[in-house]
C-alpha cells in the first residue's frame, strides 16, 4: 500500500476537518443517554417538570449541534473522497497511458478499464466511510463502553464478555470473503472483455450469423459473475445471523437483569434505559465495523489490482540527457533483432538497412515476416534486443520519445477515428493546422472529394471508430491525419488495402510530388501499391531476403517473382501467366 501515501496530505486536508465533526458528533451521541436518564431520575421521578424542560431545552440544543456537525462531516466527507477518487483515476489513467504494448497486452484491455473504473470506485467508497462511519464506531464503541461503566460497572462486565465473541464473528466473515471478492472481481474483468470483443466485431459476428454463440458466451460469463457474486455474499451473510442473534440476545438478558436489579432497588429506571442506550449504540457501532471491514474486503482486492498497475516499472526508458539532431528522415537499422515476450524464436533476426532523406521505401512480405514490427521499433513501441534503430542518424534511445515521436506520421494497419469532427481528427496530430494545411492533406490523400460532398463538410461528426465512413474513406482520412503533421517521416501499415486501385494509384502520384521532402516507409499487400518505390525491401522469415527496386527485384529476387505472378498473372517480360 506505499504507493497511497501520495495520496494521503490531499485526502487528510479534508479528512482531519471531517474526523473533528465526527468527534463532535459522537460527543452528542454519547451524551444524549446520560441527560435521558438524568430527565427520568430526577425530573419524572421526582415529578420536577422545570428539570425535565430544562434537560429537555439541553437535549434539543445538542441533538441541532449534533445534526449540524453531521451535515458539515457528510460535505467533507463527499469531497475527500470524491477528490481522492478523481486523483488516484487520473494518475492510473497516465500510467496505462505510458505503459509499453506489451504491458498493456499483459494486463489486458477489459482488466484495465475495470481497473480503472469499478476498481476507483470501490476504494472512492471505502474512503467515504473511512471519514463517515470508520472513526465514528471505534468512537462509539470506547465511548459507550466508558459510559456504561459509569452508570453500572456490574452491567458492564457482561458487555466484555459480548463483545469478543462479536469481533470474532466479523474476523471469520471478512477472511471468508477476502478470496471471494478478488475472483468477483476477475469475473467482471471478463464480462467486460466479451462485451468489448462483441461490439468491436459486431459486424463480423452478425454475418457469419453467431449472435448465439455471442450470448451464449455472455450468458457464461454473466452467470460466472453472478455466481461469484452470490458466493461471496452468501459467504459473507452466513455469519450475520449469528451476529444478529448474539446482539438481540444480549439486549434481552440486559434488560432481564436490569428489571431484577430495578426491584430489589439496586438501580434507577433512568440508569437502566440509559444503559440500553449505550449497549444499543455499542451493538450499532459493532455493525458498522462489519459493514466496513466488508467494504475493506473488496476495496482491499481493487486497492491490490490498482497497484500493480500504478508499481508497475515505467513504461521505456528515456534517456536523462537526449540528443536534438536535424531533422532529415533518415532511417537505419543496424543488425537488429526482436523477439515478442515469451517467444525463442525473434521476429526480426538480424534486420540491417537504410533510407535515405525524401526516399520512398516499402516493406513486403507474407504475413507474420515483421513488417508492422519494424516499423514498430522506429517509433519505440517496443525496443529492439540488440542491435540499433536509428533515426536522423541518432539511436531511438538516445531521443525523447516525445521528439521522437514528433519525427513521425503513422498511419495505422487498421484505421481508428476518435469520436468528433473531420476537422478534429485532422488536427489531432498538429493542433495549430489551418485551413489550408487540411485542404492540402485531404487532396493529396484523394479525401477531398468526399469530404467536400457532405453537407457540413469538415465539421461532418465521425461516430465513434468512424462507423459512419466506408473503410476506404476511413483509410484516406486516417492518411490525411498524418498528412498535416508533416513530419520529416511517413509511417504507412498498410494503409491502403481498402482503397481501389485507381485512387491508390493517385494517392501515391500526390505523395511523390507534394511529400518530396518526406521519407515515406510504407507496408503493403499489393505489389502494385509499392511498385513505383524507390527501394523495396523483400522480407521473409524476419530478415531482409532482398532490395532493390521494382525491375531489379524482378531479376533477383525469387520471392518477388512469386508475389508479381500471382498477383499480377504475368511473367517478368510482362507475358501472361497461365
Amino acid at each position: 500500500m506505499k504507493w497511497l501515501k501520495p495520496y494521503m496530505p490531499a485526502y487528510l486536508r479534508l479528512a482531519l476537518p471531517a474526523w473533528i465533526c465526527l468527534l463532535l458528533e459522537v460527543l452528542v451521541d454519547l451524551s444524549l443517554p446520560t441527560l435521558l436518564a438524568s430527565i427520568v431520575n430526577e425530573g419524572v421521578m421526582q415529578q420536577d417538570m422545570q428539570h425535565v424542560l430544562r434537560i429537555g431545552a439541553y437535549m434539543l440544543g445538542l441533538a441541532l449541534l449534533g445534526s449540524l456537525t453531521g451535515q458539515a462531516r457528510n460535505v467533507l466527507s463527499t469531497h475527500a473522497s470524491q477528490n481522492l477518487g478523481t486523483k488516484i483515476r487520473s494518475d492510473l489513467f497516465r500510467k496505462i497511458q505510458s505503459m509499453t504494448l506489451a504491458t498493456a497486452r499483459r494486463f489486458g484491455t477489459s482488466s484495465l478499464i475495470t481497473r480503472l473504473t469499478n476498481d476507483v470506485m470501490q476504494v472512492q467508497n471505502l474512503s467515504y466511510m473511512l471519514t463517515r462511519i470508520f472513526i465514528r464506531a471505534p468512537l462509539l464503541l470506547i465511548g459507550g463502553i466508558l459510559m456504561a461503566f459509569l452508570l453500572n460497572p456490574g452491567m458492564a462486565l457482561l458487555l466484555l464478555a459480548i463483545l469478543p465473541l462479536l469481533a470474532l464473528l466479523i474476523t471469520i466473515r471478512v477472511k471468508r470473503g477476502f478470496p471471494l471478492f478478488r475472483k468477483v472481481q476477475a469475473a467482471i474483468d471478463k464480462v467486460n472483455s466479451v462485451v468489448r470483443e462483441f461490439l468491436a466485431g459486431v459486424r463480423v459476428v452478425k454475418v457469419f450469423n453467431r449472435l448465439d454463440y455471442e450470448r451464449d458466451r455472455f450468458d457464461q460469463a454473466n452467470e460466472n459473475l453472478v455466481g461469484l457474486s452470490v458466493k461471496a455474499a452468501r459467504s459473507m451473510a452466513a455469519i450475520q445471523p449469528l451476529i444478529f442473534i448474539l446482539m438481540n440476545g444480549s439486549i434481552v438478558l440486559l434488560l432481564w437483569i436490569g428489571g431484577i436489579r430495578v426491584n430489589a432497588g439496586g438501580a434507577k429506571v433512568g440508569d437502566i434505559m440509559a444503559f440500553i442506550n449505550y449497549f444499543l449504540q455499542i451493538l450499532h457501532a459493532m455493525t458498522m465495523m462489519s459493514m466496513i471491514f466488508t467494504a475493506g474486503v473488496r476495496a482491499k482486492t481493487s486497492l491490490d489490482r490498482i497497484g500493480q498497475v500504478i508499481l508497475e516499472p515505467a513504461g521505456m526508458p528515456e534517456n536523462q540527457n537526449p540528443l536534438e539532431p536535424r531533422r532529415s528522415g533518415t532511417i537505419e537499422l543496424d543488425q537488429v533483432y526482436y523477439p515478442y515476450p515469451g517467444q525463442v524464436q525473434p521476429v526480426l533476426n538480424g534486420i540491417s538497412l537504410q533510407i535515405t532523406p525524401g526516399q520512398t521505401a516499402a516493406l513486403i512480405g507474407a504475413t507474420g515476416c515483421g513488417k508492422t514490427t519494424l516499423i514498430s521499433l522506429l517509433g519505440r513501441f517496443y525496443d529492439c534486443d540488440s542491435g540499433h534503430v536509428k533515426v536522423d542518424g541518432v539511436d531511438v534511445r538516445d531521443l525523447s520519445l516525445s521528439d521522437l515521436r514528433s519525427r513521425l506520421s503513422y498511419v495505422p494497419q487498421q484505421s481508428l477515428l476518435f469520436t468528433g469532427t473531420i476537422e478534429e481528427n485532422l488536427k489531432w496530430g498538429y493542433p495549430d493546422a489551418d485551413e489550408q494545411d487540411m485542404a492540402r492533406a485531404l487532396n493529396i490523400a484523394q479525401a477531398a472529394e468526399f469530404v467536400g460532398r457532405m453537407p457540413e463538410g469538415l465539421q461532418t461528426r465521425i461516430g465513434q471508430g468512424g462507423v459512419n465512413l466506408s473503410g476506404g474513406q476511413k483509410q484516406r482520412i486516417c492518411i490525411a491525419r498524418a498528412l498535416v503533421r508533416q513530419a520529416p517521416v511517413l509511417l504507412l501499415d498498410d494503409s491502403t488495402s481498402a482503397i481501389d486501385m485507381e485512387t491508390d494509384q493517385k494517392l501515391r502520384a500526390a505523395l511523390k510530388m507534394h511529400c518530396r521532402e518526406t521519407t515515406v516507409v510504407m507496408i503493403a499487400q499489393r505489389i502494385q501499391s509499392v511498385m513505383d518505390a524507390d527501394v523495396i525491401f523483400v522480407m521473409n522469415g524476419g530478415s531482409i531476403e532482398s532490395s532493390g527496386t521494382h525491375r531489379e527485384l524482378l531479376k533477383t529476387s525469387g520471392i518477388y517473382r512469386d508475389i508479381f505472378r500471382s498477383q499480377m498473372g504475368l511473367d517478368i517480360e510482362g507475358r501472361e501467366v497461365i
